[in-house]
């Protein structure tokens, strides 16, 4: 196999520093030529190979079928090997089994017929093939753990990637979302500028810029929006050019509802503490007024038993005289059953007319609609079941809702400030009391938190008033509630329970 110039022991010198392992053949198969790169491959020396089949190399599948391709090529000149390349299996010396790159040729004018045949491992690149697909299952099962909505986006904001997590929260399958436009399908329409600036800003960054991070909402499967804690990283190829962006998102919110909930807990914790100082304040301060009221009552009697005395007795003194004696009195009492109040001990309950209670509310509110040029009218449904109840406390609540509508309708047209106090009876024998008048209303921002303790919107005011006419309510087994007058101004409902005796 020499050519011109070339001696045998230079050919050999040339194959033997092949890289690729080769193999010369004859025109039976017998092997003529092993080089150095086959005895590694192989792991047969080329005197143990020299001479023999060059079958004892292949693995069962090809050994039945080498010989008959040897013929079938010199008779036919068929090619199924020869002048081929292919990718086939070899055996070493100790059985195991490699991938080759088997590239054979005939030599020629060589009679008769010889063939040369290179093969090149395929081994390291089986290995890293291997390792590649690896580590890409074993990135995609990342992807599919992982809780959080990844994405990948084109520049133009498309999808070309979504996991498992991301699909279940849209409800569609991967196949279904590739190539859509992320900001047209995913993201609300009054956030979708919003997001769409984040984005241009992260490719506008670079890869080698800081992630991006937003807040914004997703239009989930089933209709409800989920508020996502967005990340953006551009990603740029190895030349530099940014080619889309990676994005992770975490669906926070649960976490901000639960946020949201414990603040809540830790305001209403608050309010029952202030509220347990306000009520031992309230203890305090009745005790220090139950003395100078006793003062003015007393005081008040002695003067209409002095003018009695002097023969000269007026009868407008003397009822005014009366009426403060009576009215210290009944304060006293208020402020005795506020301190019984905070403290919960029994109500005073007694069977009560709830009309005659409020038409007594008379001349407890005329001063107060007379300064505010209010028209206070009652329209009671007559005929209506007694209640049992502590007079004092549902007198007080109704006096508290009188006086915020006498006060809410200061700025309203001197003839249509009107507050209407009426009874009825509710369908399941519930008594019901509504105060309604023709102010502004409730605002929208304080009707979720209109009875809680310490909400006003009057620049004096405690915000306790209607926090405490709720409790006293719902104490005598009713409801206090709220709703808009029509056409305008504001309606408080009381229903009571009856004791389904109707009144005489």
């Amino acid at each position: 196999m020499s050519t011109p110039g070339t001696s045998s022991f230079e050919l050999q010198a040339l194959l033997d520093a092949a890289v690729d392992a080769v193999i010369l053949i004859d025109s039976h198969g017998r092997v003529e030529v092993f080089n150095h790169a086959a005895e590694h491959l192989f792991g047969y020396r080329a005197a143990e190979v020299t001479g023999q089949n060059v079958k004892m190399l292949m693995t069962d599948g090809d050994r039945d079928t080498h010989d008959t391709y040897l013929e079938r090529y010199e008779r036919t000149g068929e090619a199924r090997i020869i002048g081929i390349g292919r990718e086939v299996r070899g055996r070493r010396k100790d059985g195991s089994e490699f991938s080759a790159l088997l590239s054979v040729g005939r030599i020629a004018k060589a009679m008769p017929p010889r063939y040369v045949g290179f093969l090149q491992d395929l081994t390291l690149r089986e290995q890293a093939l291997a390792a590649v697909v690896r580590e890409r299952d074993r990135a995609s099962r990342y992807l599919e753990a992982v809780q959080a909505i990844l994405l990948a986006l084109s520049t133009d904001g498309r999808i070309t990637l979504i996991n498992r997590k991301g699909c279940e929260v849209l409800g569609r399958q991967e196949s279904d979302l590739i190539g859509l436009n992320w900001f047209d399908f995913g993201v609300p329409a009054d956030e979708r500028a919003v997001s769409i600036a984040r984005f241009r800003q992260c490719l506008a960054s670079g890869s080698d810029g800081d992630p991006w991070y937003s807040e914004s909402q997703l239009r989930a499967s089933d209709g409800s929006r989920r508020l996502i804690a967005w990340r953006y990283v551009a990603v740029a190829d190895p030349n530099g050019d940014v080619t889309g962006v990676l994005c992770s998102g975490d669906d926070v919110t649960d976490a901000r509802r639960a946020e949201a909930e414990a603040r809540e807990s830790r305001e209403r914790m608050m309010q029952v503490s202030r509220l347990a100082t306000m009520g031992e304040m309230a203890a305090g301060i009745s005790h220090e007024l139950n003395q100078p009221l006793a003062a003015i009552t007393t005081y008040a009697q002695a003067a209409r038993r002095l003018l009695a005395a002097s023969g000269n007795a007026d009868e407008d003194v003397s009822g005014a005289l009366d009426e403060i004696a009576a009215q210290a009195l009944r304060a006293g009492e208020i402020i005795r059953r506020l301190r019984s109040l905070v403290r919960n001990p029994e109500s005073q309950r007694a069977s009560t007319q709830i009309n005659s209670l409020i038409q007594e509310l008379g001349t407890l509110t005329r001063a107060d609609a007379r300064l505010h040029d209010v028209r206070v009218r009652l329209e009671l449904m007559q005929g209506l079941p007694a209640l049992e109840l502590d007079p004092i406390q549902i007198q007080q609540v109704l006096l508290n809702l009188v006086r915020n509508a006498v006060q809410s309708l200061q700025h309203s047209e001197s003839g249509e400030r009107e507050v209407v106090i009426s009874t009825g009876l509710a369908a399941d024998g519930d008594v019901e009391i509504t105060v309604r008048d023709t102010g502004s209303g409730v605002t929208s921002d304080m009707l979720d938190r209109l009875f809680l303790p310490f909400a006003t919107t009057k620049s004096d005011g405690t915000g306790l008033g209607l926090a405490i006419s709720r409790s006293i309510i719902e104490a005598h087994q009713g409801k206090l509630s709220y709703q808009g007058n029509v056409p305008r101004g504001a309606c408080f409902s009381i229903r009571l329970p009856s004791l389904k005796e109707p009144a005489s």
